[in-house]
């Protein structure tokens, strides 16, 4: 479950006495508001058993790709948290790419640095960059007791050759340290392109760190997955955090206490989205529109919460277009 800063301080509310009156007023801190959240859709956890069997077995490399909005940088982040909740021996570091201007030898470690909140991320000498990279990460994992090193990359697509040789040296050292090196990396389809272009240049030490595994990252595939998210919103989530109060009854409170769950309707829901996706559904719905769809939802009709409350086709088609799905369907077509 997700973690929330500057939550309101609220007891626990009995889910029996929570009302309009209550969610207006908790409303702006709300994780719907922002999208600050994480459920455990059936996605993410299929993603997760593979990378603890990765990380168990010490691997060495494997690359998710998918195409953009798939929902690979929360899984990311949640993958850190899984790890770090599950592996407190082992350390875990998240960093987020961006290309630079040139290639360069010393971009790849000021990213790493960067990730670690470095102080020393800013200097100009490669050198010194990379002996401040090993110190810092080995120091880290030392202090606790730790004999791997997981290094998750978002964007992966974004590093060019030379930052890929730079990781192949960072790993290298680490190893010689005595520190084991695992990376799983999140791409874009591009990444495809790279690992044919490396394999041309015979740049075989880079592809069997970071490249000899490449999996693909599916959006929601299936109606069956998409009710399991679905029961995510009426059932394993919670705001506020100790209320027992799950998203949809948050925004539905009265309809909720008379049986009204978003699950219900999965399949007029699914039909939906997945018509909008186009010729992408072959890949899966894209998770950010899902989540815009239901969030316009529980947004845009919590006023009308009572007893006998339903969602028509209407309300189903203005979510989804309020999405933009079919647009960004079209543009990636």
């Amino acid at each position: 479950m997700p973690s929330h800063e500057n939550q309101p301080d609220v007891k626990r509310a009995s889910t029996s006495t929570f009302d309009a009156d209550m969610r207006e007023r908790l409303l702006p801190s709300h994780p719907i508001r922002g999208g600050d959240y994480t459920l455990p859709t059936p996605m993410m956890q299929r993603t997760y058993a593979l990378v603890r069997e990765l990380v168990w077995a010490r691997r060495t490399g494997t690359v998710f790709y998918s195409s953009p909005r798939m929902g690979k940088t929360r899984c990311a982040l949640a993958i850190r948290d899984l790890l770090r909740a599950e592996f407190p021996n082992i350390y875990v570091t998240l960093l987020s790419t961006r290309p630079s201007g040139r290639p360069t030898t010393s971009h790849m470690l000021r990213l790493i640095l960067e990730a670690e909140s470095h102080v020393l991320s800013k200097r100009p000498d490669p050198n010194l960059l990379f002996g401040n990279a090993v110190a810092d990460i080995r120091v880290k994992a030392g202090r606790i007791g730790a004999k791997q090193y997981v290094l998750l990359i978002d964007e992966m697509q974004l590093l060019n050759d030379a930052d890929l040789q730079q990781l192949v040296c960072f790993h290298n050292q680490l190893e010689l340290q005595n520190l084991k090196m695992t990376a799983i990396s999140f791409a874009q389809p591009e990444i495809l392109h790279r690992r044919t272009s490396l394999l041309a240049n015979n740049a075989r030490q880079i592809i069997g760190r970071f490249l000899s595994d490449t999996l693909q990252f599916d959006g929601c595939c299936s109606e069956g997955d998409f009710g399991a998210l679905l029961r995510c919103y009426d059932m394993a989530s919670e705001y506020p955090e100790g209320s027992g109060i799950t998203y949809t009854q948050f925004f539905f409170p009265v309809a909720f206490r008379a049986g009204f769950r978003l699950e219900t309707y999965r399949t007029a829901l699914w039909d939906v989205l997945h018509r909008a996706a186009g010729s992408i559904a072959d890949q899966g719905v894209p998770m950010e529109h899902i989540c815009l769809t239901i969030e316009d939802l529980l947004l845009s009709l919590r006023r009308q919460d009572h007893t006998g409350f339903r969602i028509d086709g209407d309300d189903i088609d203005a979510a989804v277009s309020a999405s933009k799905l079919r647009s960004f369907s079209d543009v990636l077509n």
